[in-house]
C-alpha cells in the first residue's frame, strides 16, 4: 500500500474513533457506517472553488477499526494511560481528537510489528499537527514514549 494512502487511511481511523465516541452501534455497523458516508466524500476546502476527496484503503481502516474494538474491550483505557500522565489532566479530561489520536497509536501499536512502529507513530504525530496543539502534541508524545518504554514494545 502506498504511503500516501496509509497516511489518509490513518486520519480517517482518527476520524472513525471520535466519530464512536457519541455511538453506541456494533463494530461491523459502526465500520460499514462510516466508511459508507465518508469513503470519496466530496467536502469543500479552504482553497476557493476547491474540493477535496475523502479517500483511503477500506480493508485497512477495517483492520484497524477491529483493532480498536478489541483494544477498548480489553484494557480500561483511563487505567493504562493515567500512570504515564504527570500533570493533573487526567484522561478522562482529554478532549475527544486527544482521546482518538492516543487510541489510534495504540490500538494500531497492537497489531503491527516491531520494525514498523516508529514509522506509524510518525505517521500519527504528522498528522496530529494538523488536528491539535504543539503543547498537546508533546503530550501525546511523551505518553506514547512512556508507553513503549514500559511495555518493552521497541
Amino acid at each position: 500500500m502506498q504511503n500516501l494512502i496509509k497516511t489518509k487511511t490513518r486520519l480517517a481511523y482518527i476520524q472513525f474513533i471520535f466519530s464512536t465516541f457519541f455511538s453506541k452501534g456494533e463494530i461491523i455497523d459502526e465500520t460499514e457506517h462510516f466508511q459508507n458516508y465518508f469513503y470519496k466524500l466530496s467536502i469543500p476546502s479552504i482553497e476557493k472553488d476547491q474540493e477535496i476527496i475523502v479517500d483511503f484503503n477500506k480493508n485497512f481502516l477495517t483492520k484497524l477499526s477491529f483493532s480498536y474494538f478489541e483494544f477498548i474491550k480489553k484494557n480500561n483505557i483511563a487505567d493504562l494511560i493515567d500512570p504515564f500522565v504527570k500533570f493533573d489532566r487526567k484522561y478522562k479530561n482529554w478532549s475527544f481528537i486527544n482521546k482518538s489520536i492516543i487510541l489510534a497509536i495504540f490500538s494500531e501499536i497492537e497489531i503491527s510489528k516491531k520494525e514498523k512502529i516508529k514509522i506509524l507513530i510518525n505517521d500519527y504525530f504528522n498528522i496530529s499537527k494538523s488536528l491539535i496543539s504543539k503543547k498537546e502534541l508533546g503530550m501525546i508524545n511523551a505518553i506514547t514514549d512512556k508507553y513503549i518504554n514500559e511495555n518493552k514494545i521497541i
